[in-house]
């Protein structure tokens, strides 16, 4: 756009639209992360609590990604 400027409705359906996309992003990410957590960790599927091994490795699991995540968002931040 050449300068022009958006209209207060155009400007709120755009932010809407970007509010759902975030959204939708986080929910992906989450599930991602779920999936490939739960992959990496459980390994026993005879008891229905997690055992010592199994919940540490999920929490170092989550841990990692989620500070992986922050280093991304830190990179793209400052481009």
């Amino acid at each position: 756009m050449s300068g022009q400027k958006l209209s207060a409705k155009d400007e709120q359906r755009i932010v809407n639209k970007l509010n759902k996309l975030q959204v939708e992003q986080t929910m992906e990410t989450t599930l991602d992360l779920t999936n490939k957590c739960f992959q990496a960790c459980i390994t026993n599927f005879r008891i229905r609590k997690l055992d010592d091994d199994e919940e540490l490795c999920v929490y170092k699991c989550i841990s990692l990604n989620y500070k992986f995540q922050i280093i991304i968002l830190h990179k793209f931040a400052f481009l």
